[in-house]
C-alpha cells in the first residue's frame, strides 16, 4: 500500500481542523445539556440568554476556532482536486 501524499494531508487538515478542535473543546453531552438546563432554569430566553452557561461556552469555542471563509475553501478544495487527479 502507498503512503498518502502528505499534501493531501496537509490540505485536509486545514480545511477540517476548526471541526476537530470545536469537537474537542464542546465537551461531554451531558455536560452542555447540563448549562442548558442551568441557564432555561435561571429564565434565560431570548436576548439574555446569550448571557447565560451555554450559548458563552459555545460562543468562545466558536470564536476560538472559527471556520476558514468560503473563498479559502474552495482555494483549498481545488488544490486538493488537483492533488486527488494526479494519484
Amino acid at each position: 500500500m502507498n503512503e498518502p501524499n502528505p499534501e493531501i494531508i496537509v490540505r485536509l487538515h486545514q480545511l477540517n481542523q476548526h471541526k476537530h478542535h470545536r469537537h474537542c473543546d464542546y465537551g461531554q453531552v451531558a455536560d452542555q445539556l447540563d448549562m442548558l438546563f442551568k441557564d432555561i432554569d435561571a429564565g434565560l430566553f431570548g436576548e439574555q440568554a446569550k448571557t447565560g452557561l451555554f450559548y458563552n461556552h459555545i460562543k468562545n469555542i466558536k470564536d476560538r476556532h472559527p471556520k476558514i471563509d468560503s473563498a479559502e475553501q474552495e482555494r483549498i478544495q481545488s488544490e486538493l482536486n488537483e492533488l486527488f487527479a494526479r494519484e
